[in-house]
């Protein structure tokens, strides 16, 4: 699992997303150390966000969920890569469950395909409370 600090040490200062249990450790990290943060109502609202913290000169990171990144795909080649604005995306990542199969057998390549970076993909265990 990814640690807050690691992300602070590499200058993320601004942080907004979509609870998921297999990222709670982290989210709960960023929660309580009192960086900017702010949660999302889905995830393509929080790329809306990030970008706009990152026009305000913010380093952002955004969290979410697998089975949400065809929730960003749009907003990531409508407003991210044309303008070069890329915050960090971090995928909890889940596939055993029928719900998250789909996109956990595609998610790293669906970001590779629209050549988005930077991101970075947490193996996730489907039985996280």
């Amino acid at each position: 699992m990814i640690k807050l600090q690691q992300l602070l040490d590499d200058g993320y200062e601004f942080f907004t997303g979509v609870p998921d249990s297999g990222l709670k450790p982290l989210i709960d990290e960023i929660i309580e150390s009192g960086v900017k943060h702010v949660t999302a109502t889905n995830e393509g609202h929080a790329i809306g966000i990030a970008v706009g913290a990152e026009l305000t000169g913010k380093k952002a990171c955004v969290y979410l969920q697998n089975s949400g990144l065809g929730n960003i795909i749009n907003p990531i080649t409508s407003l991210c890569i044309p303008h070069n604005i890329k915050p960090l995306i971090i995928v909890g990542h889940r596939h055993t469950l029928p719900q998250h199969k789909v996109m956990g057998e595609i998610d790293k390549k669906l970001l590779d395909l629209i050549d988005y970076s930077p991101y970075i993909i947490v193996e996730g265990n489907n039985n996280v409370k």
